[in-house]
């Protein structure tokens, strides 16, 4: 089914401007020359073919501060050499209630997804053994990350911390966060999402891998940028979500990742990385306009999807409010547009309210406890993952949204329980494997 919705998805959409701007434009004859996109092959397309290394000659992001909330993260690769990555210490994990929190880093397999993150981010590009290494979306963001899980382990409340993802958040915005990246599923709160929105931050989470975005914190609560993947032929990976929830779909199919090992490269596929590429070019953007609210930089985002600009927009729901375009985002000031968050719903069911985003009540966490899709009841096993490179023709066009409102209600419980793990709907890259293939 996921197959023949996207394939009438793509019946739908329309071909807007170019995203790969490292490609030369080319006429319909000569559209079989570009069975390479630029990066494809190993997986760096994501940099590469969306013209990254020409947007770095005006911004690099420097002067934001994007915060991860994920897993432990190894700082020691040589492509976070020299990177601005700095951990919160300790976790926010134990191996048992009050217990003693795990270290925030550690060379153990457990910290790839997140190390994968922290590259795609802030990658120094450095290789290994002669090999291409990973190149940074935004290299001059600093980058905090906040190890809420561990890979394979039990994640109980350590000594004196609270419940829930919620004291993150708030010591990601202590920490002066303008970005909050949520790569995956963690329980959290509504009420802690609205002081995040409250506090001007911006709040990115991966939409998950397979279905609908009805469950999973915190993409599905409102206002929360939820993220799709797409390939680099620019259709929608088989695993992207669908629903009213989704936001934007970005690159996220075949990205460039050190193994588990850390001593080769292979590829992941996910909305993880879609989510990292999103918060990414958000950085790039509020850096050279660092006087702009989120709200303006939100609305800079929803304006410029699909390699155009726009004074009206529409949510579908295979393709968010449309791609991502770095390249385009760049071209606007987000300051001439309203301060008003996008994807921010006054439907009375969504949570966090309208009330609790703007503050005008208590906000207090209404809602029946819950587990989504029961990923606070079992612990999840990393899957080997066969990543399929992009094959056939890869065309330089944008396939946009096919402008279709969708208005539907979802209701959202807030998680009263502690134990955090990952599920397969957005932690993870699921599967995931790390081919050598031609990079040894």
């Amino acid at each position: 089914m996921r197959l023949e919705r996207h394939a009438a998805a793509r019946g739908r959409n329309r071909v807007a401007l170019a995203l790969l701007a490292a490609v030369p434009a080319m006429t319909a004859t000569s559209v079989p020359a570009l069975a390479a996109v630029p990066g494809a092959d190993d997986g760096r397309w994501y940099y590469e073919a969306t013209g990254m290394a020409d947007i770095h000659q005006t911004t690099t992001g420097q002067g934001i501060t994007v915060a991860v909330l994920d897993g432990r993260v190894n700082t020691g690769v040589a492509d976070l050499a020299g990177a601005d990555v700095q951990p919160h210490e300790p976790s926010y994990c134990a191996a048992e209630p009050g217990g003693e929190a795990y270290p925030a880093t550690t060379t153990d397999p457990d910290a790839q997804h997140a190390t994968s993150i922290a590259t795609m981010l802030v990658g120094t590009d450095a290789g290994l053994a002669g090999q291409p290494g990973i190149p940074g979306l935004a290299p001059g963001i600093t980058l905090r990350t906040y190890a809420v899980y561990v890979e394979g382990q039990p994640c109980e409340t350590p000594v004196g911390q609270e419940d829930l993802a919620d004291d993150a958040v708030r010591d990601a915005l202590t920490d002066g966060a303008d970005i909050i990246l949520v790569p995956g599923t963690q329980q959290m709160s509504a009420e802690v999402v609205a002081e995040a929105q409250r506090a001007g931050a911006i709040v990115v989470g991966s939409a998950g891998n397979d279905g609908t975005v009805v469950t999973g914190f915190p993409a599905t609560l409102n206002g929360v940028v939820a993220t799709g993947t797409i390939t680099s032929d620019m259709t929608l990976d088989d695993g992207s979500v669908y629903g009213p929830r989704l936001g934007v779909v970005a690159p996220g199919a075949h990205i460039r990742a050190l193994s588990p090992t850390w001593d080769s490269y292979g590829t992941t596929t996910g909305s993880s990385n879609a989510a990292a590429y999103t918060a990414g070019a958000l950085a790039l953007l509020w850096s050279l306009h660092p006087d702009a609210t989120d709200g303006q930089v939100l609305q800079a985002l929803v304006r410029t999807t699909d390699g155009e600009v726009k004074d009206t927009w529409a949510q579908d729901p295979n393709w968010g409010y449309g791609i991502v375009n770095a390249r385009v985002l760049l071209t606007v000031d987000p300051t001439a547009f309203p301060d008003e968050n996008p994807f921010v719903s006054d439907e009375p069911d969504l949570l966090p309210t309208i009330e609790q985003i703007l503050g005008t009540t208590d906000g207090g966490e209404a809602g029946a406890t819950s587990d989504p899709a029961g990923a606070a009841t079992e612990e999840p096993t990393a899957t080997p993952e066969q990543d399929d490179p992009a094959s056939g023709s890869a065309l330089p066009l944008i396939l946009g949204a096919g402008g279709v409102v969708v208005v539907g209600a979802i209701a959202i419980t807030v998680l009263l329980r502690r134990r955090r793990t990952s599920d397969d709907a957005g932690q993870h890259d699921a599967p995931q494997t790390y081919a050598r293939g031609n990079h040894g």
